[in-house]
């Protein structure tokens, strides 16, 4: 092994973590700026100091990597465009990104900027590499839920098509598939895809029949032990997490990983020594992710430093006496650390006076982008319909809709009975999950092979990719986060969708400008119990109690079960697994948004309802025939009677995050 295999990427969250990571010997740092970065409660850079602190990194060969990775708003392209037309002008090392509409404003018109894919994108299947090569990205940040042998898996085929694997190997674990997690947009407006989320995960609930106040909090991830693994598995880039991290923090993680790889490199035995690593901020730590051994031991049912616990264990503490030794050798230690990191760093200037005196604020190229034309409205909005259940097939001789039935995450399992019935009932239309992993995927790329339906709805890319190698029509589903017109753009041209839904994230100001190409369809989900999160994780062990101790193919396939959780701040939450598919939570009120259709009448040229099986506190008081010729009435009259009888019939219903947007 040498140390070119390897990058050690350290989080920049402000100027003195910068620094940190530079003095421990960091080969790239991630840092955001003040606007379009994913952890906005970080300080991050202004462009007035970015210069500097290139210089100073480029001086210390380490490379500085700028986050653009949230969903970009319609209103905010001209002011992204001008930001990397700033960034052009700079010795960027790149940028990464999350919108496909940014990536695709990136390749056709910032060629130079070097483009990496964010864990936001959740990739883990060949197809979304494939995906997101065609969009430029020269590596991709894998889902944090992979195991060692599914990562092995794409670095391997990501070589072959020249794109390098990231993988996250210290700090937060989030219980949720990025990008997906929508919790804390539900909430209270604050979108994870904005880099807002408040952590509801983090946050106490009632305590469950297993006894834990906090169901939802995973400890931390360490792969310290696993750097062997990892390096055989051939994984380019080892990504610290932690941007809202102090910088003794960083420089003590970075640290002791650079030693871990300079090991490695030197044919030294590897160190199984974390003291450093629990003296700074930690919830305990796990690789159960990387080693596909996920259940009970990954969660702490304490979200607070874990440090005088981990260490009143290790000096076996008896007494209160004991435990205020300990606190104060962590206090000394902490002390001790930043002192150094304020040496080490006491030279490092990031100030621009010895820069060639250019302005990142000045007078600057601004490429103009073509002017979008909008197709024309569609005279007659056409409703879709989403079912889960066999029982509900009869459906589709309803008059005038598209019946679209829900595809397992589990696919590889059911694969030869869903090609059966897809046979048997050829009007039916697929609709993908945006979790499928491995053979899962693989099953997707044989069902769509043998099926080659008329029309498909996926949420995920890597779905897309197989739909156009086949010449099918395919839409990107709610879960593909579409939020202006640049996205619609990408996915149309670069990909040949036919169809987008908008991201039910946005509220109307955010959708009423956004643009459809001619030879798109525009969707949009008016009513769907609202899908908070999925984990790969087991959501019982910590609710209603399993006596698995980890999760294995079994639960994936056959496990059904239902319960709630209660956030002590706010509402409580449903959580439902479903045979063939991960654990979800969902919100206690199923969204109903009728007033879009008021809104913004000739935007849509779809609407879709969605009539799956999950169980929340919203209940319909006819059956779902009824309501779907009740929504049709609706959208051929556009009236308020209408809207009010939809209204009564099902109740009680939500509508928030359409009313506060991103």
């Amino acid at each position: 092994m040498t140390r070119d295999q390897f990058e050690l990427l350290a989080p920049g969250g402000d100027l003195d973590s910068i620094k940190a990571a530079i003095a421990a010997g960091a080969d790239a740092i991630y840092c955001g700026l003040d606007r379009f970065n994913a952890r906005n409660r970080a300080t991050n850079l202004t462009l007035d100091n970015l210069n500097g602190v290139l210089r100073l990194a480029h001086e210390h060969n380490c490379k500085i990597f700028l986050t653009l990775n949230v969903l970009i708003l319609e209103s905010e392209i001209p002011a992204i465009v001008r930001l990397l037309s700033q960034l052009n002008t700079t010795q960027i090392d790149g940028v990464i990104v999350q919108d496909l509409g940014l990536a695709y404003i990136l390749k056709h018109h910032f060629p130079d900027l070097d483009v990496h894919a964010s864990t936001q994108l959740n990739t883990h299947n060949e197809g979304q590499i494939l995906f997101l090569n065609q969009l430029t990205a020269s590596r991709v940040n894998l889902s944090r839920e992979l195991n060692i042998n599914e990562i092995k898996h794409l670095a391997e085929f990501g070589r072959e098509h020249d794109v390098m694997m990231e993988v996250f190997v210290h700090g937060s674990y989030c219980i949720g598939f990025s990008g997906i997690c929508y919790i804390s947009s539900a909430r209270n407006g604050a979108s994870g895809n904005r880099g807002r989320c408040s952590q509801p995960c983090r946050e106490e609930y009632e305590t469950t029949k297993t006894g834990n106040s906090y169901p939802l909090n995973m400890k931390d991830n360490s792969a310290f032990g696993d750097l062997e693994a990892l390096a055989d598995a051939g994984v380019y880039s080892l990504k610290v997490e932690g941007r809202i991290k102090k910088s003794h923090y960083v420089y003590t993680v970075v640290d002791n990983w650079r030693k871990q790889i300079d090991r490695l490199c030197n044919g030294v035995e590897l160190s199984s020594d974390t003291r450093e690593l629990y003296t700074v901020f930690n919830r305990d730590f796990s690789n159960a992710f990387l080693q596909g051994d996920f259940g009970k031991a990954m969660y702490i049912d304490n979200p607070r430093d874990h440090a005088v616990k981990h260490f009143s264990k290790v000096y076996k503490c008896e007494s209160v006496e004991d435990v205020q030794v300990v606190k104060k050798k962590l206090y000394d230690d902490k002390t001790a650390i930043i002192e150094t990191v304020a040496e080490k760093t006491q030279d490092f200037d990031v100030s621009s006076n010895q820069d060639s005196g250019r302005s990142l604020k000045g007078a600057i190229d601004v490429p103009t982008l073509p002017p979008l034309t909008p197709a024309s409205p569609s005279e007659q909005t056409r409703l879709s319909v989403l079912i889960s259940s066999e029982k509900d097939i009869g459906l589709v001789e309803q008059a005038d809709i598209d019946l679209y039935y829900q595809m397992p995450m589990g696919l590889k399992s059911e694969c030869d009975a869903l090609i059966a019935l897809f046979q048997a009932h050829p009007q039916l239309k697929p609709w993908f999950p945006a979790i499928l992993i491995g053979e899962d995927y693989q099953a997707a790329r044989s069902f769509l092979a043998a099926i080659k339906p008329d029309n498909l709805i996926t949420n995920n890319s890597g779905v897309g990719m197989l739909a156009q190698a086949l010449g099918l029509n395919w839409v990107a589903g709610p879960q593909m986060n579409t939020t202006n017109s640049y996205s619609l753009k990408c996915l149309n041209e670069e990909f040949a969708a036919t169809g987008a839904f908008i991201s039910n994230e946005l509220n109307m100001k955010q959708m009423r400008h956004i643009k459809r190409p001619e030879s798109m369809r525009l969707f949009y989900s008016i009513y769907h119990p609202n899908t908070l999160l999925t984990s790969r994780q087991c959501l019982f062990q910590q609710t209603e109690g399993c006596k698995k101790i980890k999760v294995n193919k079994g639960c994936l396939k056959r496990c059904e079960k239902r319960t709630s959780i209660i956030n002590l701040k706010d509402n409580p939450y449903v959580v439902q697994k479903h045979k063939g598919s991960h654990n979800s939570i969902y919100s206690e009120h199923n969204v109903l948004n009728l007033e879009l259709l008021q809104d913004l009448p000739q935007l849509l040229t779809d609407v879709l309802i969605d009539l799956r099986d999950i169980q929340t506190e919203t209940k319909v008081s006819v059956s779902k025939s009824e309501l779907i010729d009740a929504f049709g009435a609706l959208l051929n009259r556009h009236d308020e009677i209408g809207a009010e009888q939809l209204h009564g019939l099902i109740q009680p219903t939500a509508n928030a995050q359409y009313m506060k947007g991103l």
